[in-house]
């Protein structure tokens, strides 16, 4: 299914020109302010509605295509890869701050900002007569809501950055301090506030395309977790009961929707599905910088993509051995072992070009991959197979229309759970809380309990979310000498050998990329940002 409306030609040329300014460049490289304007070009509501599409999409493609995994659960020992590729820097922390996924992720970051600024200062001036106050205020809303996610990106990666509100400021101006961590998450709240005031509101059902952009119940559901992040319980626990209470969101195979399941998250056809509160939207039909390579890195072998090369990436042998307990019906639908069968992965019977394609994949050890007894199956789509699963693009990597999870209504509940609980010790047996955090459990196919501590809901996270980015997030919120003994007791070897690292860092956060460090020296200086 189509992920997201098709962008407008003059729209996805602007957006082209920024993407090829945050991504091929510096990000020093701000794109000139009136970059994506084009007077007024937004003559209608429908128009306006798919201004923002790149945002979704187009911008992320750099951290995405790699970076997005390297710098998460590789490092966080959710993933595995060996020394052959670059993400096997990331297993054994031996990375630079010149590393490729480094600049990866922070020009992506800045990209959608510079992004995100360009529409928040342009788009009042660039609507005609026939727009509404509404869908101007609802475009408005989708800007800041993207900022903060990016900002929300950049604080929990890189701790103090620059906080960057105008581009035509920056350019004159960008050999600029770094803004404390307090700063950048009150810059992020308030653009989350702004969205929840200015964004529609949704009740998500079977019409899928209309899901693709975010509503107010995103912004509040993402503000939630920003407030997590800060310890801000009570707030958290308001904002998440508010999701809760609006019915927006719902659990594939959860009370309400019985006839669905974890695995049906992972389906092209079920992009942007009642359980999506925020995702990356791709298209396997359009050019490169639109697709998602997660099946070409993911797929344990070659019959499963489009591609000559797959298994870029392994499950970790502390995710095999060590995250799920016996019976969680998310194992099989996040890496495979040998003998898992699943019906809806289409592979090729050969490696000949004009091999029949067969339905209903079994794994099998010789297919392993990089000597891990096992192969990722989470966003692993096998072949396309029309409509099983979306388009792909074989040029290009074999991108497919495989939407990336940013938030799920999952971890909204699992943070409701968590902000009743109010902290990182003790336990609770609160009916909300219990209710939340069982309702994970339930689609799961796991026993419910009766009293959570923060242990029980940390590692209901991590099995939960594995190979969605959370997890090395997650190690942040923890005192540091946690967090260290836990990456540290992990085996970072493969089924043969064993591995371990030794962590001398004093903090998880990533280095500054070495190239902006270059061209803004006062990036490690720290000023407070001057709200306006």
């Amino acid at each position: 299914m189509k992920n997201i409306l098709k962008i407008n030609g003059a729209v996805a040329m602007a957006l082209l020109l920024l993407i090829s300014s945050s991504c091929s460049q510096d990000f020093l490289d701000v794109p000139a302010e009136g970059t994506p304007t084009i007077g007024n070009y937004y003559d209608s509501d429908s128009k306006l509605d798919n201004a923002s599409n790149g945002l979704y999409g187009l911008v992320w493609f750099n951290m995405n295509k790699s970076a997005f995994y390297g710098i998460t659960d590789v490092i966080s020992g959710n993933m595995y890869a060996s020394q052959y590729n670059d993400f096997g820097k990331f297993t054994d922390l031996s990375f630079t701050n010149s590393q490729a996924f480094i600049s990866d992720a922070w020009r992506s970051c800045f990209g959608a900002i510079a992004n995100s600024n360009a529409y928040i200062s342009n788009l009042p001036q660039s609507v005609g007569p026939n727009v509404s106050k509404e869908a101007l205020n609802n475009a408005l809303g989708e800007s800041h809501f993207i900022r903060a996610f990016s900002y929300f990106f950049l604080v929990r990666l890189w701790g103090n950055v620059p906080i960057i509100e105008n581009n035509a400021d920056y350019s004159k101006n960008f050999v600029i301090p770094s803004n404390p961590t307090e700063d950048v998450y009150k810059f992020i709240e308030n653009d989350l506030k702004f969205a929840i005031a200015n964004l529609r509101t949704k009740n998500r059902g079977s019409d899928y395309a209309s899901n693709a952009h975010v509503s107010s119940g995103s912004a509040k559901a993402f503000l939630a977790k920003v407030y997590l992040y800060q310890k801000k319980y009570d707030l958290a626990r308001q904002m998440a009961q508010e999701v809760i209470n609006s019915g927006e969101f719902k659990l594939l195979g959860g009370e309400e929707l019985p006839t669905k399941s974890f695995a049906d998250l992972f389906l092209q056809k079920n992009n942007n599905n009642e359980e999506s509160i925020f995702s990356w939207q791709w298209t396997g039909a359009g050019t490169y910088f639109e697709g998602n390579f997660s099946n070409t890195l993911f797929a344990p072998e070659n019959r499963l993509v489009e591609t000559t090369y797959s298994g870029q990436i392994a499950p970790s042998q502390d995710l095999i051995h060590n995250v799920f307990e016996d019976g969680d019906k998310r194992r099989k639908e996040t890496f495979m072992l040998p003998g898992d069968f699943y019906p809806n992965l289409t592979y090729a019977q050969t490696l000949a070009v004009d091999s029949p394609l067969i339905l209903g994949y079994t794994f099998a050890i010789e297919n392993e991959a990089q000597s891990s007894g096992g192969g990722l199956k989470k966003y692993v789509i096998g072949k396309e197979n029309l409509p099983i699963t979306g388009p792909f693009n074989p040029p290009f990597n074999g991108e497919s229309s495989m939407n990336s999870y940013m938030m799920r209504y999952a971890e909204l509940l699992l943070i409701h759970a968590e902000a009743i609980l109010g902290g990182q010790s003790g336990s609770t047996t609160d009916a909300m809380a219990l209710k939340s955090f069982n309702a994970v459990r339930l689609r799961a196919g796991l026993p419910i309990k009766a009293s959570i501590s923060f242990d029980d809901i940390f590692k209901e996270r991590r099995a939960e979310l594995a190979c969605e980015g959370d997890y090395y997030f997650d190690l942040g919120r923890l005192p540091f000498a946690k967090a260290k003994a836990i990456l540290e007791a992990q085996n970072r070897g493969d089924k043969l050998v064993e591995k371990h690292i030794s962590i001398s860092a004093s903090n998880l956060l990533l280095p500054y990329p070495a190239d902006d460090l270059i061209k803004n020296p006062k990036l490690t200086e720290v000023a407070p940002y001057t709200f306006k």
